[in-house]
């Protein structure tokens, strides 16, 4: 009897740990499937307004044709199940091919994919494969990522992804407040400041941190976040954005 008491506690023991780490964390009160950097949001203190997905890869040194490059095309938007709208937007030319297409996934994420091949004056040749993915929601977020990594491996091999949030501060955010701000994020995520830039209308600093994967590589450092403000003055609001591994060049 006492032996199969033990098997019903080390039972429930096992339900329980598997119910909770399915549905929440308590150190980063979001759930365990999320993203971490999702949990370093919550400490900027405004809505959620953006998400973008961003990829970028170096395919191969071979030049590539519309044709060829739509087999690829096609077999993304088969394996994403992506509901297009349009024919692909192509073009072909001497030294320059590509072709661009647009689509969702259930109609809740715009996806864009484009996949563009150059050849040098030398003779060589570059081809590239780039995503965008603009999830609605955070819940959709992390099933977002795991998708297109999924469709992406077979075709084109591991896609680096990276993941931007931002969010609108009303007024002007003063440079020590942004500084604050981001040791605030940072502290959220165990993260290591390793540089950044403040000034009156914009700042930028990035950092380590051991919850988050994917990594992108500075002069003598790594690093896999950052955090970034941008006073528009115009509307009279500061923008604000996280990143992981890296912001958009943009921003």
């Amino acid at each position: 009897m006492f032996k199969r008491f033990i098997r019903k506690m080390l039972f429930s023991l096992c339900f329980i740990f598997l119910f909770t780490m399915r549905y929440v964390d308590q150190t980063f009160s979001v759930a365990l499937n999320d993203l971490p950097i999702l949990a370093g949001w919550e400490s900027v203190g405004v809505p959620l307004a953006e998400i973008q997905i961003e990829g970028w890869k170096k395919l191969n040194t071979d030049f590539m044709d519309t044709q060829q490059l739509g087999k690829v095309a096609a077999n993304l938007e088969k394996r994403l199940r992506l509901r297009t709208l349009a024919p692909p937007v192509k073009g072909d030319e001497l030294d320059f091919s590509y072709i661009t297409m647009e689509g969702s996934l259930e109609e809740q994420v715009t996806v864009v994919i484009t996949l563009q091949s150059i050849r040098g004056d030398a003779g060589g040749a570059e081809t590239y494969c780039g995503v965008i993915a603009l999830p609605t929601s955070a819940e959709m977020l992390a099933e977002t990522v795991r998708r297109l990594e999924r469709a992406f491996a077979p075709e084109v091999g591991e896609m680096p992804l990276a993941v931007m949030l931002g969010g609108v501060w009303p007024g002007r955010l003063s440079a020590g407040e942004a500084h604050q701000l981001m040791r605030s994020v940072f502290r959220r995520l165990q993260a290591t400041e390793s540089s950044g830039v403040a000034e009156d209308e914009y700042g930028r600093w990035s950092g380590w941190s051991s919850l988050i994967g994917g990594k992108a590589q500075r002069p003598g450092r790594a690093t896999n976040l950052e955090f970034a403000y941008r006073y528009e003055a115009t509307v009279d609001q500061t923008r604000i954005a996280l990143g992981s591994p890296v912001l958009p060049g943009y921003f």
